[in-house]
């Protein structure tokens, strides 16, 4: 297990200082950040006989952050900033909340998953925006992990390594505007008879006073509208990948010596050869930038896919 209390980055906050002395802002300790994570690791090998090997290595990870405080009872620091999307310390809570707008919610009502009625207009069918920003998401995965297996039968081996994480969330520029733009299969809603026809329903909305919705609104609207709440571009950036696989043979040693050396192994190797996630827009593996911007894409490529082989040797 792991412990560990530490300062934050360094922000320019606005202090007090004289304009006398010719600044107007100084750089400052921004808070206190404590870090707390569990990390496990085993190697196994579960099967071994005289012809065959079954290897396994596993490891595990999960931390679990706060911000105790900030400089001067702060209660908030923009860290980074995106399309409308905020990335914040907020005091008392996870570093790395995603902050943005959400559509109204009425919470005298309570579905059956335990959320609140989206409030949609009486004369559009269309959600309402909130009147403030609110806490979308944090990009912070509850744990990442990965497994590798190894099998080995006589000169031949298999290896298999998957990793990824669960939790987490990220904001999806592409689907913020994909979704605005009616490029994405999800937007296809509403117009399976023709381009608005039968028009989009808003899945349990109700309106202001509290009625169930029963218009539909024009299904490009619909679409059109999302552009102005970030919420259905929080996405959950859960996945896992089967990261590497690697069969080879070792060459019997007579055919090494033809060529010159006492051994040598052929190998077919993968690299990135499919993904499993809980979205279907976009690679949740994702990095924007290299500062404290993170939980963000924006026109992301999917991590590239390669297959090739390699020949190894021993003198």
């Amino acid at each position: 297990p792991t412990s560990s209390r530490k300062s934050s980055p360094d922000q320019i906050l606005p202090v007090s200082i004289s304009s006398a002395t010719g600044f107007t802002s100084a750089v400052v300790n921004s808070g206190d950040v404590r870090n707390r994570g569990l990390e496990l690791a085993a190697t196994i090998t579960p099967v071994q006989t005289r012809d065959f090997r079954w290897n396994l290595v596993a490891n595990w990870a999960k931390n679990t952050n706060k911000v105790l405080s900030l400089y001067n009872g702060v209660q908030r620091i923009i860290v980074g900033s995106f399309w409308n999307v905020n990335v914040t310390a907020d005091s008392g809570a996870a570093y790395g909340n995603l902050v943005g707008y959400k559509w109204m919610r009425d919470d005298s009502i309570t579905l059956a998953d335990g959320t609140h009625p989206i409030v949609v207009d009486t004369a559009t069918g269309l959600p309402i925006r909130a009147a403030t920003q609110t806490v979308l998401g944090n990009y912070n995965p509850d744990w990442v992990g990965g497994i590798s297996n190894t099998f080995t039968y006589k000169r031949v081996s298999l290896s298999v390594s998957f990793d990824g994480q669960w939790g987490g969330n990220v904001y999806s520029v592409t689907d913020w505007f994909g979704s605005q733009a009616g490029v994405l299969k999800g937007t296809l809603a509403g117009r399976e008879v023709d381009w608005d026809n039968p028009g989009y329903l808003v899945p349990n909305a109700v309106y202001q006073d509290g009625t169930p919705d029963t218009t539909r609104a024009h299904a490009q609207d619909y679409f059109e509208h999302l552009f102005y709440a970030n919420e259905d571009a929080i996405l959950n950036a859960s996945y896992i990948k089967l990261r590497d696989l690697r069969l080879a043979v070792e060459l019997p040693d007579k055919w090494a010596n033809v060529l010159g050396f006492s051994g040598a192994t052929f190998a077919v190797v993968g690299h990135n050869l499919m993904l499993w996630d809980k979205q279907d827009v976009i690679d949740p593996e994702t990095t924007f930038d290299t500062g404290n911007r993170q939980g963000v894409e924006n026109g992301q490529l999917p991590t590239a896919r390669s297959i090739g082989f390699s020949l190894s040797v021993r003198p």
